[in-house]
Protein backbone atom coordinates (compact mmCIF):
# COMPACT_ATOMS: atom_id res chain seq x y z
CA UNK A 1 0.00 0.00 0.00
CA UNK A 2 1.48 3.31 -1.09
CA UNK A 3 1.85 6.17 1.38
CA UNK A 4 -0.76 8.89 0.95
CA UNK A 5 0.65 12.22 -0.22
CA UNK A 6 -0.04 15.27 1.95
CA UNK A 7 -3.06 17.13 0.66
CA UNK A 8 -2.12 20.26 -1.24
CA UNK A 9 -4.74 23.01 -1.00
CA UNK A 10 -5.97 24.73 -4.11
CA UNK A 11 -3.43 27.30 -5.30
CA UNK A 12 -4.36 30.62 -3.76
CA UNK A 13 -5.85 29.19 -0.59
CA UNK A 14 -4.24 29.94 2.74
CA UNK A 15 -4.92 26.52 4.14
CA UNK A 16 -8.63 27.14 4.51
CA UNK A 17 -11.71 27.33 2.32
CA UNK A 18 -12.42 30.63 0.62
CA UNK A 19 -14.67 32.85 2.70
CA UNK A 20 -16.35 35.60 0.61
CA UNK A 21 -17.39 37.58 3.69
CA UNK A 22 -13.87 37.52 5.09
CA UNK A 23 -12.46 38.54 1.69
CA UNK A 24 -14.94 41.41 1.36
CA UNK A 25 -14.11 42.63 4.87
CA UNK A 26 -10.38 42.48 4.10
CA UNK A 27 -10.81 44.39 0.82
CA UNK A 28 -13.01 46.98 2.51
CA UNK A 29 -10.46 47.52 5.29
CA UNK A 30 -7.68 47.86 2.72
CA UNK A 31 -9.65 50.46 0.74
CA UNK A 32 -10.36 52.40 3.93
CA UNK A 33 -6.75 52.39 5.16
CA UNK A 34 -5.03 52.86 1.79
CA UNK A 35 -7.58 55.02 -0.01
CA UNK A 36 -10.10 56.84 2.17
CA UNK A 37 -7.76 57.70 5.07
CA UNK A 38 -4.95 59.14 2.90
CA UNK A 39 -7.54 61.15 0.95
CA UNK A 40 -9.03 62.63 4.13
CA UNK A 41 -5.64 63.40 5.69
CA UNK A 42 -4.39 65.01 2.45
CA UNK A 43 -7.49 67.21 2.31
CA UNK A 44 -7.08 68.24 5.95
CA UNK A 45 -3.37 69.06 5.65
CA UNK A 46 -3.36 70.73 2.22
CA UNK A 47 -4.63 74.16 3.41
CA UNK A 48 -1.84 74.34 6.00
CA UNK A 49 1.00 74.06 3.44
CA UNK A 50 2.05 76.20 0.47
CA UNK A 51 0.40 75.42 -2.85
CA UNK A 52 2.09 72.45 -4.51
CA UNK A 53 3.78 71.23 -1.32
CA UNK A 54 4.52 67.49 -1.24
CA UNK A 55 4.34 67.21 2.56
CA UNK A 56 0.59 66.39 2.74
CA UNK A 57 1.29 63.55 0.29
CA UNK A 58 4.19 62.30 2.42
CA UNK A 59 2.06 62.29 5.56
CA UNK A 60 -0.74 60.55 3.67
CA UNK A 61 1.65 57.63 3.13
CA UNK A 62 1.53 56.95 6.88
CA UNK A 63 -1.70 54.98 6.52
CA UNK A 64 -0.43 52.33 4.04
CA UNK A 65 2.67 51.96 6.22
CA UNK A 66 0.46 51.58 9.30
CA UNK A 67 -1.55 48.90 7.49
CA UNK A 68 1.63 46.96 6.70
CA UNK A 69 2.83 47.16 10.32
CA UNK A 70 -0.55 46.05 11.67
CA UNK A 71 -0.54 43.12 9.23
CA UNK A 72 2.90 42.09 10.46
CA UNK A 73 1.79 42.29 14.10
CA UNK A 74 -1.28 40.19 13.33
CA UNK A 75 0.48 37.46 11.30
CA UNK A 76 3.96 37.68 12.89
CA UNK A 77 5.47 37.28 9.42
CA UNK A 78 6.80 39.44 6.62
CA UNK A 79 5.63 37.73 3.47
CA UNK A 80 6.41 38.15 -0.22
CA UNK A 81 3.42 40.42 -0.82
CA UNK A 82 4.35 42.53 2.22
CA UNK A 83 7.82 43.06 0.74
CA UNK A 84 6.25 44.34 -2.48
CA UNK A 85 4.01 46.63 -0.42
CA UNK A 86 7.05 47.88 1.51
CA UNK A 87 8.81 48.74 -1.75
CA UNK A 88 5.72 50.59 -2.99
CA UNK A 89 5.45 52.62 0.21
CA UNK A 90 9.17 53.45 0.19
CA UNK A 91 9.00 54.42 -3.49
CA UNK A 92 6.01 56.69 -2.87
CA UNK A 93 7.69 58.47 0.05
CA UNK A 94 11.06 58.90 -1.69
CA UNK A 95 9.55 60.20 -4.95
CA UNK A 96 7.32 62.60 -3.00
CA UNK A 97 10.33 64.03 -1.16
CA UNK A 98 12.38 64.31 -4.38
CA UNK A 99 9.62 65.89 -6.47
CA UNK A 100 9.59 69.66 -6.93
CA UNK A 101 5.83 69.89 -6.36
CA UNK A 102 2.83 67.71 -5.57
CA UNK A 103 1.86 67.35 -9.26
CA UNK A 104 5.20 65.76 -10.11
CA UNK A 105 5.06 63.70 -6.93
CA UNK A 106 1.74 62.19 -8.03
CA UNK A 107 3.06 61.51 -11.54
CA UNK A 108 6.12 59.74 -10.13
CA UNK A 109 3.95 57.87 -7.64
CA UNK A 110 1.69 56.61 -10.43
CA UNK A 111 4.69 55.13 -12.31
CA UNK A 112 5.71 52.78 -9.49
CA UNK A 113 4.03 49.76 -11.09
CA UNK A 114 6.42 49.87 -14.06
CA UNK A 115 9.30 49.03 -11.73
CA UNK A 116 7.46 46.12 -10.13
CA UNK A 117 6.41 44.82 -13.55
CA UNK A 118 10.02 45.04 -14.76
CA UNK A 119 11.22 43.09 -11.72
CA UNK A 120 8.52 40.44 -12.32
CA UNK A 121 9.52 40.17 -15.98
CA UNK A 122 13.24 39.88 -15.23
CA UNK A 123 12.66 37.24 -12.55
CA UNK A 124 10.41 35.21 -14.85
CA UNK A 125 12.88 35.35 -17.73
CA UNK A 126 15.58 34.11 -15.32
CA UNK A 127 13.44 31.12 -14.39
CA UNK A 128 12.08 32.41 -11.09
CA UNK A 129 8.45 33.43 -11.76
CA UNK A 130 7.24 35.48 -8.76
CA UNK A 131 3.74 33.99 -8.88
CA UNK A 132 5.28 30.61 -8.03
CA UNK A 133 6.64 31.97 -4.75
CA UNK A 134 3.45 33.88 -3.92
CA UNK A 135 1.26 30.84 -4.65
CA UNK A 136 3.60 28.58 -2.66
CA UNK A 137 3.32 30.91 0.33
CA UNK A 138 -0.48 30.69 0.31
CA UNK A 139 -0.81 27.04 -0.69
CA UNK A 140 1.94 25.46 1.43
CA UNK A 141 3.00 28.03 4.02
CA UNK A 142 6.03 26.73 5.95
CA UNK A 143 4.82 23.12 6.16
CA UNK A 144 7.69 20.89 4.86
CA UNK A 145 5.38 18.18 3.52
CA UNK A 146 3.20 20.64 1.59
CA UNK A 147 6.26 22.48 0.28
CA UNK A 148 7.61 19.16 -1.04
CA UNK A 149 4.32 18.36 -2.80
CA UNK A 150 4.09 21.90 -4.20
CA UNK A 151 7.61 21.62 -5.64
CA UNK A 152 6.77 18.21 -7.14
CA UNK A 153 3.63 19.55 -8.81
CA UNK A 154 5.55 22.49 -10.24
CA UNK A 155 8.30 20.17 -11.50
CA UNK A 156 5.73 17.90 -13.17
CA UNK A 157 4.32 20.97 -14.91
CA UNK A 158 7.89 22.06 -15.83
CA UNK A 159 7.11 25.48 -14.35
CA UNK A 160 4.95 26.49 -17.30
CA UNK A 161 1.82 27.47 -15.37
CA UNK A 162 3.49 29.91 -12.98
CA UNK A 163 5.61 31.39 -15.78
CA UNK A 164 2.49 32.09 -17.85
CA UNK A 165 0.71 33.55 -14.81
CA UNK A 166 3.70 35.79 -14.08
CA UNK A 167 3.78 37.09 -17.65
CA UNK A 168 0.06 37.87 -17.45
CA UNK A 169 0.67 39.76 -14.19
CA UNK A 170 3.43 41.75 -15.92
CA UNK A 171 0.97 42.75 -18.65
CA UNK A 172 -1.72 43.57 -16.10
CA UNK A 173 0.59 45.72 -13.96
CA UNK A 174 1.83 47.57 -17.04
CA UNK A 175 -1.74 48.30 -18.15
CA UNK A 176 -2.83 49.23 -14.62
CA UNK A 177 0.12 51.59 -14.16
CA UNK A 178 -0.61 53.25 -17.51
CA UNK A 179 -4.17 53.90 -16.32
CA UNK A 180 -2.80 55.38 -13.09
CA UNK A 181 -0.51 57.66 -15.07
CA UNK A 182 -3.40 58.93 -17.20
CA UNK A 183 -5.45 59.42 -14.04
CA UNK A 184 -2.62 61.35 -12.37
CA UNK A 185 -2.49 63.70 -15.35
CA UNK A 186 -6.18 64.50 -15.25
CA UNK A 187 -7.37 64.68 -11.63
CA UNK A 188 -6.31 66.52 -8.48
CA UNK A 189 -3.74 64.81 -6.19
CA UNK A 190 -6.36 64.21 -3.48
CA UNK A 191 -8.77 62.59 -5.92
CA UNK A 192 -5.95 60.50 -7.34
CA UNK A 193 -5.21 59.03 -3.91
CA UNK A 194 -8.82 57.91 -3.61
CA UNK A 195 -9.70 56.85 -7.16
CA UNK A 196 -6.41 55.05 -7.87
CA UNK A 197 -6.80 52.90 -4.76
CA UNK A 198 -10.25 51.70 -5.84
CA UNK A 199 -9.02 51.12 -9.41
CA UNK A 200 -5.94 49.21 -8.27
CA UNK A 201 -7.95 47.10 -5.83
CA UNK A 202 -10.48 46.18 -8.52
CA UNK A 203 -7.76 45.12 -10.96
CA UNK A 204 -5.81 43.20 -8.32
CA UNK A 205 -8.88 41.32 -7.08
CA UNK A 206 -9.76 40.37 -10.66
CA UNK A 207 -6.20 39.18 -11.26
CA UNK A 208 -6.09 37.15 -8.05
CA UNK A 209 -9.37 35.42 -8.92
CA UNK A 210 -8.10 34.71 -12.44
CA UNK A 211 -4.79 33.39 -11.07
CA UNK A 212 -6.54 30.97 -8.70
CA UNK A 213 -8.78 29.66 -11.47
CA UNK A 214 -6.00 29.44 -14.06
CA UNK A 215 -3.32 27.79 -11.92
CA UNK A 216 -5.72 25.42 -10.18
CA UNK A 217 -7.20 24.28 -13.49
CA UNK A 218 -3.84 23.66 -15.12
CA UNK A 219 -2.19 21.98 -12.11
CA UNK A 220 -5.12 19.80 -11.08
CA UNK A 221 -3.95 16.77 -13.08
CA UNK A 222 -0.45 17.04 -11.64
CA UNK A 223 -1.78 17.33 -8.08
CA UNK A 224 -3.75 14.13 -8.56
CA UNK A 225 -0.64 12.33 -9.86
CA UNK A 226 1.65 13.31 -6.98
Amino acid sequence: MTEASPELPTVGEAGATFNPLHAARSIGLSLFINGVCPYILFRLLQPHYPAGSVMPLVYASIFPLLGLVLGHIRTRTIDFIALIALFEISYNIVTALLASNVHWAILLRSSEGYFVATAFLAATLLGHPPIFYIARQFAAGSDPARLKVFAAVNAADKGRTFSIASYVWVASMTFQTSLNLVLAMNVTPANYLLIAQFLNTAVNVAMVLWSIRFTSGRLERHIAAV
